[in-house]
């Protein structure tokens, strides 16, 4: 084998250098043409990019519900096959990229009711098997998503998905949307367009892998009949590879066919041969690297094996051999929130977690700028509302810059002993002061009751390890118990959503009442605009704790329908109320990673805070 491996190499060499005589002797004018450049044009080497510990991708339908509604799913595989109309992620930031989308910016017009209209024009891209990506595509996606709205993880009751008022492809590059409503501008591009996606209907309109593709998804009971064909085939992983609906494509990657997708997460894509987009892809082939844990991410870094890595914070002391070793460090930062997510319908603990004066005591318990400092190794940034607080935008109100629950063990034991509950040195607290009035411990607490609440966190994760640890000590000593409990970050994730859409009546005491996701938990990708109404909004797709407060949904639908100064008022007032209500308990935002990238890896971009990345433009240096 090795004899091999060195005449394959010894190959490219050899053809490399003929091209390079074959260029000169023809005449070619300019620079000299190096083999690099050439090794480029060639699509030499295999790129690997390492996945967070127990993430790889579970979904690849690109209506995704829920349930896979993950970074991993969207921006790090279903976007790198499957492109949305419309891209956001330029230079590092969350900015409106108008080479990376399909469409040109959308025209918005008012009609004489006052309600909004979108005319979309595609550009003129093709599919993978050569046909042209047209408004029937996008007019297919639609269908399907306003059939199984209740499955799209952008959907909000109320929200834009309700005011369709009709669509229309006049033409194969025109598609128009009509709305009942008049909506801001900023936010349907945003958090409405920006989850228009075309898929292939010549190929996927079908109900079964042996029927005939048709027009099924032109009437209601058709687009169901498709979307649970197209939900059953993204839920058979290891057929991925092999399924003929999959590579029908119009991204720069595909699945490599036959290397056995597996479970665990092992990707393999190989270029696009008719991708019509920006940045061709370069490498011969691009590999997702699934590990059950960051020290074997690590410890497979060091040797040199994977070119875009990740350095645990537990690791951080080793950078210095790291750059030795032709390493470039780069910390990564997403749009997007941390929080410990509270489960507002477990019927054992929602009187304790409805509670808004034991929210404020928690929140008061988690010291954020000790985890930043401490635990993060300065490889964070404070969560302190439902706007991130970095990177800078002009969404952020400057006083949501400031923590309205500084830490404070003094503050936490004062709102616990002010609302009846007798708090012990080293022990648990205890409602002495049963009632609901405001001096009492609330409404469906008994005397009696422990302040005794379970927190499931994904595993594999050393700083976050070290946070949970550090916030189970805190909460002890103003007697609150965290019972701790890890999973795998799939696991986690379907635990944390297992209540959504429930009352209480229906959701099991055994759910869990606490869960945290890693860092960042939700980032606002595809819905850019941080209106919070998925996440916040009563009956929000990824409102996974059912939190619902009338006072915030009357802000959130202001601040849709609003234009102008006045739309940014009604926001404002929404995030400070909201940072003041503590749906979910807001927790430091760490890096995503601090990223390892190979010397040997070329054409590597700014790290978009939308957490895209773009193996197109990467390639092997010789």
């Amino acid at each position: 084998m090795a004899k091999l491996a060195i005449s394959i190499r010894g190959l490219l060499v050899g053809l490399i250098a003929l091209l390079v005589l074959a260029l000169t002797l023809a005449g070619y004018g300019g620079a000299p043409t190096s083999a690099r450049t050439i090794a480029k044009t060639l699509n030499i080497g295999t790129a690997t990019f390492a996945m967070q510990p127990n993430n790889f991708p579970t979904y690849i339908f690109p209506l995704v519900s829920s349930q896979y509604f993950t970074l991993v799913n969207e921006d790090q595989f279903e976007w790198i096959i499957y492109r949305p109309l419309y891209w956001f992620g330029q230079n590092g930031t969350t900015a409106y990229s108008a080479s990376e989308s399909l469409a040109d910016y959308p025209v918005f017009t008012t009609n004489s009711a006052g309600d909004t209209v979108a005319t979309v024009t595609l550009k003129h891209w093709v599919w993978s098997d050569g046909q042209p990506v047209t408004s029937r595509d996008i007019e297919f996606w639609m269908n399907l998503l306003l059939a199984e709205k209740n499955n799209s993880a952008a959907y909000v009751p109320g929200g834009w998905m309700d005011h369709v008022a009709g669509m229309s492809a006049p033409s194969p590059y025109t598609f128009v949307l009509k709305f009942n409503v008049t909506y801001n501008q900023t936010y349907l591009l945003y958090n409405g367009l920006s989850i228009l996606q075309p898929i292939p209907q010549a190929v996927w309109d079908k109900t079964s892998a042996t029927g005939a593709v048709g027009n099924y998804d032109q009437t209601k009971s058709g687009a169901v009949a498709v979307y649970n064909f197209l939900n059953k085939e993204s839920m058979s992983l290891s057929t991925w590879d092999t399924n003929p609906l999959w590579q029908v494509v119009d991204g720069p990657w595909h699945l490599k066919p036959n290397t056995g997708f597996q479970v665990t997460g092992q990707t393999i894509m190989l270029p696009n041969k008719s991708y019509s987009g920006p940045d061709k892809p370069k490498a011969s082939e691009f590999e997702e690297l699934p590990f059950t844990s960051s020290t074997a991410e690590f410890t497979a870094l060091q040797s040199g094996s994977i070119d875009y890595g990740y350095v645990p914070n537990t690791e951080v002391g080793d950078l210095g051999n790291l750059k030795s070793q032709g390493y470039s460090i780069k910390p990564w930062y997403e749009w997007g929130l941390t929080f410990v997510a509270i489960n507002f319908s477990n019927p054992k603990y929602a009187p304790l977690l409805n509670q808004l004066y034991i929210r404020q005591a928690m929140q008061h318990l988690i010291n954020q700028p000790a985890y930043i400092k401490d635990i993060l190794l300065n490889y964070g940034t404070p969560t302190y509302g439902p706007v991130p607080t970095f990177p800078a935008s002009s969404f952020l109100d400057p006083a949501e810059t400031k923590n309205p629950y500084p830490f404070s063990t003094s503050a936490a034991d004062a709102l616990l002993t002010a609302h009846g509950w007798t708090v012990p040195k080293g022990g648990t607290a205890t409602c002495t002061r049963a009632g609901s009035g405001s001096s009492d411990c609330g409404a469906g607490i008994a005397s009696g009751s422990k302040l005794s609440i379970p927190l499931l966190y994904i595993s594999g994760v050393p700083e976050l390890q070290d946070e949970v640890e550090a916030m189970q000590g805190a909460f002890s000593s103003a007697g609150m118990q965290l019972k701790l409990a890890q999973a795998p970050a799939n696991t986690v994730l379907s635990e944390a959503y297992e209540c959504i859409g429930k009352p209480t009546s229906s959701c099991s005491a055994s759910s869990t009442a606490l869960s945290l996701l890693g860092s960042p938990v939700y980032t606002y990708v595809p819905i850019y605009f941080p209106d919070g109404d998925s996440l916040f909004g009563c009956g929000g797709a990824t409102n996974a704790g059912n939190y619902c407060n009338q006072q915030v949904e009357t802000l959130i639908k202001q601040m849709l329908t609003a234009n102008g100064s006045a739309s940014q008022t009604a926001f404002n007032t929404y995030q400070l109320a909201l940072a003041d209500q503590i749906p979910d308990l807001w927790f430091p935002n760490a890096a995503y990673q601090i990223s390892a990238i190979s010397s040997k890896l070329g054409g590597v971009l700014a790290q978009d805070s939308t957490g895209h990345i773009y193996p197109s433009t990467w390639f092997l240096k010789s």
